[in-house]
């Protein structure tokens, strides 16, 4: 499918038009409608127009936390060219001229309790205000998500891992090549050259987020965050924009659906086009690990299953059948490994503790074999490969 380039604002001609001016009759970028509405004089029946406000209270939508302060900058900007009656009618850019009026301009600003996002800094750098206390804050999602596709853009590969969600399992693992690998081969991400932050959303439990990227005026990157010990790391990303980020779960369905039936070949049809989409999806690439396994293509399967459990290390299922392959080809440390991970997270899991009991037996170590098979058996009466291995360890001790 070919993709054709966004219309771009036709005020600065370089940016994608995102929104349409009400005021100018045209679609328009962010920073220009800022410019634009900061004076107050946007028709109330576009939903970005600015409310009066006073100073660092604004009122008026924004598509991001980036948009926002952009806004309050400009705000600031017109207020201290402006005179201020509570500095009888002085203009804040003439009063810090003297040692006096910056401290007024200073005890003025510390009767506010000011939102943590609002750039005090700002002010602070345009009319000296060397006393005027302004807190550090610490980097918000936004600014995480514009590192990633900044550091993929010139391919700062362990910069970009080492801020991914899953970064301590792949360097435990030594896996991280592997993610790598994956992600740099992906067409959208290897042309970045230009990208603009559009919008971004927060959860309302305030643990997840969306950062919404237009790329090179034609392509469209959201990046998924999550809060993580306090600190946003990257979850996944997502070729497209930020309302398909709830379209994965149908998404994904539709592909199970079809490999129940034994559909293989809409299967695949369907797996090629979310794969292009949901690029660092563990459940597609579970789905293609078993596309594989009824393809009777292993080495496919078993890539497919490994790419999983690396973009979502508590997949049971994709990792027990990554360990299932490995146990079958004769690679018994990695199974074993991967047999005891699985048990820390889903400890009655009663195929891999059949399998680790196997390997256990044919390695003599006959007590913890037999406590994982009387706990699988007891759980799971029914489960008749387990009972041969009961039966088989109970021959061997005897």
């Amino acid at each position: 499918m070919k993709i054709f380039k966004k219309k771009k604002c036709k005020i600065c001609k370089i940016k994608t038009g995102t929104r349409f001016c009400m005021r100018k009759g045209f679609d328009i970028c962010w920073e220009d409608c800022n410019i634009l509405r900061v004076d107050e004089k946007c028709p109330s029946e576009c939903e970005y127009h600015l409310q009066s406000s006073e100073i660092m209270q604004i009122k008026a939508k924004s598509d991001s936390q980036m948009e926002y302060i952009d806004l309050l900058k400009k705000q600031m900007a017109l207020w201290i060219n402006k005179p201020q009656k509570i500095f009888d009618d002085q203009l804040p850019s003439t009063m810090s001229e003297t040692e006096n009026g910056k401290k007024k301009i200073v005890e003025f600003l510390n009767q506010f309790k000011i939102n943590p996002i609002v750039p005090l800094y700002y002010l602070r750098e345009r009319l000296s205000l060397d006393d005027l206390k302004v807190n550090s804050n610490p980097k918000t999602y936004e600014d995480h998500a514009i590192e990633l596709i900044q550091n993929l853009y010139t391919n700062e590969w362990e910069k970009v891992t080492s801020n991914m969600v899953n970064h301590e399992y792949w360097k435990s693992h030594d896996l991280e090549s592997n993610f790598v690998t994956k992600i740099a081969s992906n067409k959208v991400i290897k042309k970045i050259s230009d990208f603009n932050l559009i919008s971004s959303a927060l959860s309302k439990e305030k643990d997840q987020a969306l950062v919404y990227f237009d790329v090179n005026n034609k392509y469209d990157i959201t990046v998924n965050l999550r809060l993580k010990n306090q600190e946003w790391k990257i979850q996944s990303l997502i070729i497209g924009k930020p309302e398909l980020f709830n379209s994965e779960s149908e998404a994904i369905q539709q592909v199970a659906i079809l490999l129940s039936k034994n559909e293989t070949s809409k299967a695949y049809e369907l797996l090629q086009k979310y794969s292009n989409i949901y690029i660092s999806s563990s459940d597609f690439e579970y789905y293609w690990g078993l596309y594989y396994t009824f393809s009777k293509n292993q080495k496919k399967a078993e890539n497919h299953f490994l790419q999983a459990l690396i973009f979502d290390p508590a997949f049971v299922e994709a990792k027990y059948n990554y360990a299932f392959i490995q146990h079958s080809n004769d690679r018994i440390e990695n199974a074993k490994k991967l047999y005891y991970e699985i048990l820390q997270e889903a400890p009655k899991e009663p195929k891999t503790m059949n399998n680790l009991a196997s390997i256990l037996i044919d390695e003599k170590n006959y007590t913890e074999a037999e406590d994982l098979l009387n706990k699988c058996i007891k759980d799971n009466p029914e489960f008749e490969i387990a009972k041969q291995n009961l039966e088989r360890l109970t021959k061997l001790k005897n």
